[in-house]
C-alpha cells in the first residue's frame, strides 16, 4: 500500500468514501466475470504521493481501468472530475458526487478549477479528460488547461495517462444498441485494455498555461501510442477502432474537428463546461 507524502505542506489524508469502494468492488467483479484484461505500464516511473492524472478520453469508460489500475498499484483513491451531462440526473449526479466526482459547470477557470485545486490541498489525487470529451478519432485533441492549472497551483506532478482499448467496447457512434454493430458487450468478454503512464509533464509558471498543455497534448498522445503499440490485438488495418494515422478506419483528425464543430454549433460542445 502506498503512502502519501505530503506535498508543499499539505497534510494528506484518505478520507471515507464507502459508495466509491462499493463500486470499486462492483466493478472488479465486472472484470473477473468478463475476463477483462487491463494490462498497465509506467506506474514505477510515476512518483509516490499525490499526483493529477490527465487521461486520455477515446472510450466511454476509459475513467474505469485507470481506476483499478491505481487502486491496484497505489491503493489509492481517485477524485474523478466529471463533465455536466450526467448530472442532468439527479440520482446518477448525486451517486457521482458520493464517489468523491467533481462536477465541471460553469466558465473556463471557474469554480470547478478551484473546487479541485482544494481537493488537492485536502490531500487527495485527482483524476482528469483534458481534451473534455471523447475523441472521434483515437488520437488526442487539443487539450483545455485545467490539468496544466492544477499543477501550477499546487506543484503536485502532473502525469499523463493513455488508455487504449476501452473504444473497442462503447465510444462515440459505437456501442450496445447502436445501429452500426460495431462496440458491444461482447467485444468486452476477454477484451484486453492497456493504461500507460508517462513520466509527469513539467510545467512552469513563466509561460502561459496554453503552452503546457501543448505540452501535455503530446505526452498524452505518446502515452496512448506507447499503450497500443503492445496492444494484443494488434492494430488491423482498416479497422474502425484503430487511428487513420496508423492505417486503421477511425476518421482523421481533420474530419474529427469537422464533426466537433457541427456538435458545438448544436449545444453539445458548450465551451463553458469546460477546464
Amino acid at each position: 500500500m502506498s503512502s502519501f507524502a505530503d506535498v508543499g505542506g499539505r497534510a494528506a489524508r484518505r478520507g471515507n468514501l464507502l459508495l466509491y469502494d462499493y463500486v470499486r468492488r462492483a466493478a472488479s467483479w465486472l472484470v473477473r466475470s468478463l475476463r477483462l484484461r487491463i494490462i498497465a505500464s509506467g506506474l514505477s516511473d510515476v512518483p509516490t504521493g499525490q499526483v493529477v492524472l490527465a487521461v486520455t478520453h477515446f472510450g466511454y469508460g476509459d475513467f474505469l481501468p485507470v481506476a483499478l489500475a491505481w487502486w491496484t498499484d497505489r491503493h489509492d483513491r481517485l477524485r474523478f472530475m466529471v463533465g455536466p451531462r450526467p448530472y442532468r440526473s439527479r440520482l446518477l449526479g448525486a451517486a457521482i458526487t458520493a464517489c468523491g466526482g467533481l462536477a465541471v459547470l460553469g466558465e473556463p477557470n471557474h469554480a470547478s478549477l478551484t473546487a479541485a485545486v482544494r481537493t488537492l490541498d485536502a490531500g487527495w489525487s485527482i483524476a482528469l479528460f483534458p481534451e473534455a470529451g471523447v475523441s472521434r478519432s483515437f488520437t488526442v485533441r487539443r487539450c483545455h488547461t485545467g490539468a496544466v492549472r492544477m499543477a501550477l497551483a499546487t506543484g503536485i506532478p502532473l502525469i499523463p495517462v493513455g488508455v487504449w482499448g476501452g473504444q473497442r467496447i462503447a465510444t462515440r457512434g459505437h456501442g450496445p444498441g447502436n445501429r452500426t454493430h460495431r462496440g458491444s458487450f461482447r467485444n468486452a468478454w476477454r477484451a484486453p485494455i492497456r493504461v500507460h503512464f508517462g513520466p509527469p509533464v513539467v510545467v512552469s509558471a513563466g509561460e502561459p498555461p496554453e503552452f503546457s498543455a501543448q505540452r501535455l497534448q503530446t505526452a498524452l498522445q505518446e502515452a496512448v501510442d506507447a499503450a497500443a503499440r503492445d496492444f494484443p490485438l494488434g492494430r488491423p488495418r482498416g479497422t474502425w477502432w484503430v487511428a487513420a494515422k496508423d492505417g486503421g478506419g477511425a476518421p482523421t483528425e481533420a474530419e474529427r474537428d469537422i464533426w466537433d464543430a457541427f456538435d458545438a454549433s448544436h449545444g453539445l460542445r458548450p465551451d463553458r463546461d469546460k477546464m
